[in-house]
């Protein structure tokens, strides 16, 4: 073995340069887990800020547009700013007190709907379904008045604070951006920072398209299926549509588990038949809504695959809940195409190996 392949330990026993190697690629590998590590712990110890800061990232690239061209108006940029952010809120909060009001008139309804599913798959198929009235049973249990309310309490606190530094956030993103990119380009010189600056806008270009285009889908969704719905007689027509908008927001899983409630409804409603019909609808509209309408909207695909939507779907589930959910795919997104910019602006090398 040539001596520049043999490396010497204190003892004088050579090891073997494969060996070093490995030991070398190991331990970098193991130090980046431990970063990694920390920072997924830091994220969760500090959700509530980055979900505040993530959504408001998206809400300014929905807004931007709007902004920039009343901006070019002769608008002051403050104002155009105030404008979109409070149509922003004036729409979520709208759509958010529309389907609880809705929701809650019909519960009833939906609650036995969803118990006649349960009584004919178990005695069908042998299948148990938890009611909605056991659910919410087994979570009013146990503790005290006090302790009751404290968490409700809490949640609502915090639900409140975030949507609050969210808008602040969005607000200043929209009239201060272009100033704090021009800051953060400052702190990169040379290559680098012309890298930093296309990747950047190509990952604010991505954001502000996938929110606009899921909006348009999830509207087109919406409509679809609560006009199907209508026309077959299933009740909770309109309530399910707006459940459809709503959870079309959380690409893959929110759109199949929207769909799989009403054909439950339908299902408990009016039998198979219709069941089977709703299934189809729901399916027929779906495509055509990621397969004709997004690419229309979008004027391109995402940057990323099917498969890598629903992983980013189910680890942000997981780490920050339904925030997670929402906010996962579009952040990958973003990264994806950054990545993708600078890797083109450097001639599409192999990343390693030639």
């Amino acid at each position: 073995m040539a001596a520049e392949e043999l490396r010497s330990d204190p003892d004088g026993r050579a090891a073997p340069a494969w060996l070093v190697r490995a030991a070398d690629v190991g331990g970098r590998l193991l130090v980046l887990a431990v970063l990694v590590w920390l920072v997924a712990a830091l994220a969760v110890e500090l959700t509530l800020v980055l979900v505040a800061a993530l959504t408001a990232l998206l809400l300014a690239g929905v807004a931007a547009p709007a902004v920039r061209w009343a901006s070019g108006k002769g608008v002051p940029r403050w104002v155009s700013a105030g404008a979109a952010v409070l149509l922003l809120l004036l729409v979520v909060a709208g759509i958010a007190l529309g389907l609880a009001a809705r929701i809650s008139a019909q519960l009833p309804q939906l609650r036995d709907a969803l118990d006649r599913v349960s009584t004919q798959l178990s005695e069908r198929f042998g299948v148990s379904m938890p009611s909605l009235g056991d659910l919410a049973g087994s979570g009013g249990q146990g503790g005290s008045g006090v302790g009751q309310l404290v968490g409700p309490a809490q949640t609502l606190l915090e639900a409140v604070l975030g949507v609050f530094l969210a808008l602040a956030l969005a607000f200043l993103f929209l009239t201060s951006g272009p100033g704090m990119w021009q800051w953060l380009l400052g702190k990169f010189g040379g290559r680098l920072r012309e890298d930093v600056d296309a990747g950047g806008r190509a990952a604010w270009g991505t954001v502000g398209a996938y929110v606009r285009g899921l909006t348009v889908v999830a509207l087109f969704d919406a409509v679809g299926i609560g006009v199907g719905l209508l026309l077959l007689g299933v009740p909770l027509a309109l309530s399910l549509a707006v459940l459809q908008f709503v959870a079309s927001y959380i690409p893959t899983i929110g759109a199949f588990v929207a769909g799989g409630l009403a054909v439950l409804v339908a299902y408990g409603a009016s039998g198979p038949g219709t069941a089977a019909l709703v299934l189809a609808l729901v399916v027929v509209v779906q495509q055509i809504g990621n397969d004709v309408i997004e690419p229309y909207v979008m004027k391109s695909r995402l940057p990323i695959n099917a498969a890598v939507v629903l992983i980013a779907v189910t680890a942000g589930g997981l780490l920050w809940g339904i925030a997670g959910a929402l906010l996962f795919v579009p952040l990958v997104a973003a990264a994806s195409a950054a990545g993708h910019e600078v890797w083109a602006r450097h001639g599409s090398r192999p990343v390693a190996g030639g």
